[in-house]
């Protein structure tokens, strides 16, 4: 679809895994980007929920892709349906795609800069991918970030591998399932979704709700890579030993449940900064749940993200001009 504006496109890349994944493109058509944005989505939704933002960042000389995980939006396929994914390799898989469409984008737009935008799961793919694979970017962004106790993780571990025993990987336990939701969804009156805590938004959280490609019951294999992935994530923290100037931005709600309330940003913020990053930033939205980009207010916050990636790297950007 092209409009005066801007250009989106739909297509798909294949990684080392094989397996083809779909990608959404936002860019000014006609137009060289000042800089593009790569996005990580998150757990059970797609990329084309960031559409609107996408469209605002074009409108502003930005772009951004953003591929859909295994089992997720335009890369669900007969033989992986939505919300099934690989118990064993279904994380490698993730950051392997990631790879891939950064690789193309550099091969596409090799002097444009590029941004990371990591959204709840996505944020701890971002974290993975940027310390295991040394790539040239120009800035991180946490959207939603949380943290999982090591004894939790490993609970949810050995829950996850006893359903599968029992039930198989590409079964989806309604139980675990539905506990995972309500365990976020408790603390919001009324409740007449299960996805109040994704935005204190009417609108938007009837929107999620009544998106086929959202809020889908996630298979048992699904969980398994995740807390699988979740731990590999956090060894791979331990010693981060490059790019200490990188431009970080952490961004959460005050009252997101999934980062604990905004508690999980301030510790993954503690965390770069003992290890020596010398460019954080770190925002608490008093009032935000979850998704930020689709709050009441998002439109401030799509505003406070373009200030920041202004901030952050203007000076070595081409020439734009939106006339």
């Amino acid at each position: 679809m092209e409009t005066e504006e801007i250009l989106e496109q739909r297509f798909f890349l294949t990684s080392t895994s094989n397996k083809k994944f779909g990608v959404r493109s936002f860019l000014p058509a006609g137009k060289k980007p000042r800089a593009i944005i790569q996005l990580i989505h998150g757990m059970a939704e797609h990329s084309g929920r960031y559409s609107e933002f996408a469209r605002y960042l074009a409108g502003q000389g930005i772009g951004l892709f953003g591929a859909d995980h295994p089992g997720h939006g335009l890369s669900v396929t007969e033989t992986e349906g939505r919300g099934v994914v690989s118990g064993t390799k279904g994380w490698e898989t993730m950051l392997e795609n990631i790879r891939a469409l950064y690789t193309s984008i550099r091969k596409e737009h090799p002097d444009i800069p590029v941004f990371i935008l990591g959204h709840s799961m996505g944020s701890a793919l971002a974290r993975h991918f940027m310390a295991i694979y040394p790539v040239y970017i120009q800035g991180l962004i946490f959207s939603g970030p949380f943290g999982m106790p090591a004894p939790l993780l490993r609970l949810l571990r050995m829950t996850v591998r006893g359903l599968i025993l029992i039930h198989g990987s590409r079964a989806k336990s309604k139980w675990f399932n539905r506990l995972f939701y309500s365990s976020l969804n408790r603390y919001f009156k009324p409740r007449p979704t299960p996805f109040e805590w994704i935005s204190s938004s009417r609108k938007e959280v009837d929107a999620y709700a009544a998106d086929p490609g959202c809020g889908f019951e996630c298979s048992n294999g699904f969980y398994r890579t995740l807390f699988m992935g979740i731990a590999a994530m956090k060894r791979s923290q331990h010693n981060l030993k490059y790019r200490k100037t990188l431009p970080v931005l952490i961004l959460s709600g005050q009252d997101d449940p999934v980062g604990h309330f905004g508690k999980d940003a301030l510790r993954i913020h503690q965390h770069f900064y003992k290890q020596r990053f010398r460019n954080l930033t770190l925002k608490v939205v008093p009032g935000g749940r979850h998704e930020l980009l689709h709050e009441k207010d998002k439109q401030k916050i799509f505003e406070y993200l373009l200030n920041w990636l202004d901030n952050h790297g203007q000076s070595s950007w081409p020439a734009w001009s939106s006339q």
